[in-house]
């Protein structure tokens, strides 16, 4: 419950408590993950914590639950609508008249266009319904091209569709459209320079060749953050200052300057006979330093971007690797060797890499602090339900009910806070060094030892010792030291698993071994994220010795026996109780904040889910002919649905006991629907689970993965249904005008909720 709207601070000039004034310096920028890690570290203690997660609105009351899910249900049904309606014209192509399909196709490009005007563009349906607009206009052009036969190339509707997209995103000034407007340029210009090849496809792999078009990447990113900049000066077109469509421009740039750079270095893109366009191939280099040297200059002076920076830095560290693999370095000291060196070459690079980026955060972090901030207007349902809440008006609300940031975080908080993105490059060069170690290992033991008998125990010897110096290593106060120890663990544990399976003539006991060695190994390494992936893999191993308990049940003769039900069952059981302590730890968190602990039971927590999702993606694609690929199709996966239904009806329990009649009626009234999903659709009943919990936790990053995961779910299910056309244009029209009703159903009732609020105040 909120002690102080966080409006009332809105227009007052508040100062920072003079004690925590120089620890505020280098607070990192607000949000529930950065306030989660100061009550880890000690800094605010687990009631100034809960107290700041409903003053800034990370944890969502009754009427920020009913936004939520008004916007889901609505951008659910948009989607479902459309893909409905391009399932029905594709059914009843062939029969319909040319005026049909035009028609068909010119009310939805009209509807949507008319809908985003009537109720505003500016709005969020008024956007989504702009971005329709836009979407729905390729298909239009397409239709009139193959219906009047207007001899115009794909690369010509293109071109056009491209113009049409950028003229709406200036009208409808939203950076939706724009990135619309810039994948539809990117597939012109691709098909644009292969006009003249068989297949107009096959340009895609020239054009990821072209100098010209790291120009215009570039060329992009520097108009829009020049637009950005004005906007911030005037404080005004807050939609400028959104963040993500330069970053993935950004991120585009790098990555494909860097893999132009690679191949030309591994010579496997011969530079001489490619090609070539206006600018020369040559010139790529040359480009590469210029804009690395702006890019610093700019995100590290003029706009402060750590993401950037790090994807810089991430970029030119793969080009460093590039040109010493390729000159040979430790080459001449022999395989093994160069195996070893080059782990303790990436290990201490990866360090490097760490140290610059955190001396980054921390010097970027003291900057901002110093700035008077200017509080920008983002609102986005799945981040904060309060926009316009800054560091200093939260300390004002804790300092006025007792609470205050410590100077000094506990003994044990070693590890400063970090974005995920840094975490996650850091992560990538642990896994790289850990696989150099594998490999250098294998090569020492069954090389140059020649050991060719008893493999298992060997490896088991070996990797023990390696497992007990990466845990010693990951203990070390140095960036080198905890690198060097995350591989080791890795490598170590790959090592103990090898001999586990060779080992063990059972596969399904090796399974379940193994999971448990993980538990125990995870609380001894008592690391973050040697955690989470244990986490991941205790999931995947008990679903895989399940599914093989399954098949020796049913292969060897028990189809009748009482064996086979006890095996069928125990994948539901295993998914509820798993289910059910995700939702215990969703709800009770509190208890797990104000000690370093917390950071490991963050990593349980994302990492289980993370082997939900992973397991599931496995299991449909098995469903769908991928099971060919293995003898063993993945039954441990059944009654995932139910567990993750299960796990939605006990937040909704309690999550709706503090809220009206109606709420709990209408909460409980569709637990029922819940269960039905779960069972036909596993994978959307999984993805609603991570949903709720992402929500409750204020956890960007998991609502947006979460997402991604479910229309990436539901496309390749409706793909693969073995339904004709016209019964899946069905489902999906249905799918979405349920879920527009359901939108506008919640809309009346927030509208209804607010008018009896205004009426009782």
């Amino acid at each position: 419950m909120n002690k102080t709207d966080a409006s009332s601070y809105a227009d007052m000039n508040i100062q920072s408590p003079e004690h925590a004034s120089s620890s505020k310096d280098s607070l990192p920028p607000l949000s529930r993950n950065s306030l989660s890690h100061l009550c880890d570290s000690g800094r605010i203690s687990p009631a100034a914590w809960s107290q700041a997660l409903d003053f800034c609105g990370f944890r969502p009351d009754g009427r920020a639950w009913l936004t939520y899910w008004r916007q889901v249900f609505l951008l659910g049904g948009v989607l479902f609508f459309l893909a409905g309606i391009i399932c029905f014209i594709a059914w009843n192509w062939d029969d319909m008249q040319p005026f049909a399909r035009m028609t068909l196709v010119g009310v939805i490009v009209a509807g949507a266009g008319i809908g985003a005007v009537a109720v505003g563009p500016d709005s969020r349906p008024g956007q989504a319904l702009l971005l329709a607009c836009g979407v729905a206009m390729g298909p239009l052009l397409a239709v009139f091209g193959q219906t009047y036969q207007t001899g115009a190339e794909l690369w010509e509707l293109f071109r056009v569709w491209t113009v049409l997209l950028v003229a709406l995103a200036i009208a409808g000034k939203q950076a939706g459209l724009w990135f619309a407007a810039w994948l539809s340029g990117n597939v012109f210009a691709a098909l644009w320079l292969g006009r003249n090849l068989t297949s107009p496809f096959d340009a895609f792999s020239h054009f990821f060749a072209i100098p010209e078009w790291l120009v215009a990447i570039a060329c992009a990113i520097l108009l829009w953050e020049w637009a950005a900049q004005r906007a911030g000066q005037k404080d005004a077109q807050s939609w400028l200052r959104s963040r993500w469509l330069p970053r993935l421009l950004f991120l585009d740039l790098a990555a494909r300057t860097a893999c132009y750079l690679i191949a030309g270095i591994f010579e496997s893109y011969n530079w001489t006979d490619a090609w070539q366009l206006w600018l020369p191939h040559q010139i790529v280099p040359y480009f590469a330093v210029a804009m690395a040297g702006f890019a610093w200059w700019w995100y590290r002076k003029k706009e402060p971007d750590l993401f950037m920076l790090a994807t810089l830095l991430g970029a030119g560290t793969a080009v460093l690797l590039a040109v010493l693999a390729e000159a040979g370095l430790f080459f001449d000291l022999g395989v093994v060797t160069a195996f070893l060196f080059w782990g303790l070459f990436v290990t201490g690079l990866t360090a490097g890499l760490a140290k610059i980026l955190l001396h980054l955060q921390k010097a970027m972090s003291t900057e901002e602090g110093k700035k008077a901030s200017r509080i920008i207007q983002l609102p986005s349902f799945l981040g904060r339900a309060r926009p316009g809440v800054s560091w200093q008006m939260l300390w004002e609300n804790l300092q006025a009910y007792g609470e205050a940031l410590r100077d000094d975080p506990i003994a044990d908080a070693k590890e400063p806070y970090s974005p995920w993105y840094i975490k996650l490059l850091l992560a990538l060069g642990g896994w790289l060094a850990a696989v150099l170690f594998m490999c250098f290992l294998g090569l020492l033991l069954f090389e140059t030892l020649n050991i060719s008998s008893h493999e298992e125990l060997t490896i088991f010897i070996v990797s023990v010792p390696v497992l007990l110096l990466g845990r010693t290593m990951l203990a070390g106060n140095t960036l080198f030291s905890r690198h060097f120890g995350f591989a080791l663990a890795i490598a170590g544990t790959s090592g103990i698993a090898i001999a586990l399976f060779l080992s063990l003539n059972s596969v399904m006991l090796a399974c379940f071994v193994l999971a448990a060695a993980l538990a125990v190994i995870s609380v001894f390494m008592r690391n973050v994220a040697y955690t989470f992936l244990s986490a991941i893999g205790i999931v995947g191993c008990v679903a895989q010795g399940i599914s093989y308990f399954i098949y020796t049940s049913a292969r060897g003769g028990f189809a009748d026996s009482a064996r086979l039900d006890i095996a069928l069952l125990l994948p539901r059981v295993w998914w509820i109780l798993l289910c059910l302590g995700l939702v215990y730890f969703c709800l009770q968190e509190k208890r797990w904040r104000g000690s370093m602990r917390g950071q490991t039971a963050d990593a349980w927590f994302f990492g289980a889910y993370t082997g939900m999702l992973m397991i599931q993606i496995w299991s449909l694609g098995l469903s769908y002919g991928l099971g060919g690929l293995l003898d063993l199709p993945l039954w441990g996966s059944g009654g995932m649905g139910l567990g993750a239904a299960a796990g939605v009806t006990v937040l909704i329990f309690f999550l709706t006991r503090k809220q009206s009649l109606t709420a709990r009626v209408a909460g409980m009234a569709s637990v029922p629907l819940l269960f039905v999903l779960g069972w036909y659709l596993p994978g959307a009943a999984l993805a609603l689970l991570g949903l709720v919990m992402a929500r409750q936790m204020g956890n960007v990053v998991m609502q947006g993965a979460v997402l991604v995961y479910f229309f990436a779910y539901m496309i390749f299910y409706y793909y693969n249904l073995a339904v004709p056309f016209s019964a899946k244009s069905t489902y999906l029209v249905v799918s979405g005008l349920v879920l527009l009703l359901l939108a506008l159903v919640l809309r009346v009732w927030q509208t209804k909720s607010s008018i009896e609020e205004a009426g009782r105040a």
